[in-house]
């Protein structure tokens, strides 16, 4: 009888102590935000990620109530920042914003993790601005040219990558669709890849559009093609490889994540936060300059869109292991 009644007495106090937690977690979520919540960025400053984040940051701030500090953690493909977040404390104050090179460094067998060991909160941003572009000095200004001398001179063309980044991954992909040989150059992100690229120090990189189109006007690049199926209704007159007759696709989603075990109601207000963004007409408006498609996914979709694509690139997982 005696221990029956020491046994009740514990779950009592189990039950309370669970009942107390939940209160406390509910409490945390109604008031949430209190403090400033920490943007981690895995990057150098300067490139697309960078503007990108900034921008949103600027009115997902007012949406929270709560002012968004952006910390670039720049190292690894990523993986140092994205180790930063997965370290923190799991109360909403530590947020990771990223795209999908999220998945590459586990690909090329860098690290044991990708953005499954993360909690999605939302995908914010679909870009479909990735092109192909050299300098103009280079011997081919179109994809069949690239494709030809390639072949004639392999190993010469020089493609700018971040090891175990997303040009990494575009980088194999384009020598395995395009039958060819390059010399992968670990340059950097896309700040470092312009710089290289001015500088002749490599003669073919993959980069967003927006942040490079300056160059093609001023004419010291050229844009080979839209990586992409079909052109994108922001940019109508940039041609994509496709219609080049090489039909390659390489876009890029924009997602906020937070480390595994924070509370669903705080994931939950802070991608409602994030749709609210989406939503706004002057955010739209103003994210166009970067030619750039507002796209809310809720944290379930968002995983799912997220495990698709890796599902997708897992198809080039075994050329990371080649020489370059």
């Amino acid at each position: 009888m005696m221990q029956r009644q020491t046994m009740r007495s514990a779950l009592s106090v189990l039950t309370a102590i669970a009942i107390g937690f939940g209160a406390m977690c509910a409490n945390a979520a109604e008031n949430y935000p209190v403090k400033p919540i920490q943007v981690v960025l895995p990057i150098a400053p300067g490139g697309d990620t960078d503007v990108n984040a900034r921008l949103f940051n600027k009115y997902l701030e007012k949406e929270l109530g709560k002012s968004l500090v952006v910390v670039n953690v720049d190292g690894g493909g990523g993986t140092i920042g994205m180790r930063r977040v997965l370290a923190a404390k799991p109360d909403g104050y530590t947020a990771l914003f990223f795209h999908g090179e999220a998945m590459v460094p586990k690909l090329a067998g860098l690290v044991d993790f990708g953005i499954d060991a993360f909690q999605m909160v939302a995908i914010a941003l679909v870009d479909n601005t990735t092109v192909l572009a050299t300098h103009k000095d280079a011997p081919y200004k179109s994809m069949p040219e690239l494709v030809a001398y390639a072949k004639a001179n392999p190993g010469e063309v020089e493609f700018g990558i971040l090891t175990g980044g997303y040009p990494h991954l575009v980088g194999v992909a384009l020598q395995k669709a395009l039958g060819i040989d390059m010399t992968l150059v670990d340059v950097g992100g896309n700040a470092a890849k312009i710089v290289a690229l001015r500088g002749h120090k490599i003669n073919l990189m993959n980069v967003q559009y927006g942040v490079s189109k300056d160059y093609y006007e001023s004419g010291d690049f050229v844009n080979l093609g839209l990586l992409s199926e079909s052109r994108n209704s922001l940019i109508p007159d940039v041609a994509t490889t496709t219609e080049q007759g090489y039909p390659l696709a390489f876009n890029k989603f924009f997602f906020y994540a937070m480390p595994k075990g924070t509370p669903a109601p705080i994931v939950e207000k802070f991608s409602a936060a994030v749709q609210r963004v989406v939503e706004n007409p002057e955010y739209q408006q103003e994210v166009k300059k970067f030619f750039l498609t507002p796209t809310y996914m809720a944290p379930e979709e968002a995983s799912d869109y997220a495990n698709k694509q890796y599902q997708n690139f897992q198809q080039y997982q075994d050329l990371f292991l080649t020489k370059n």
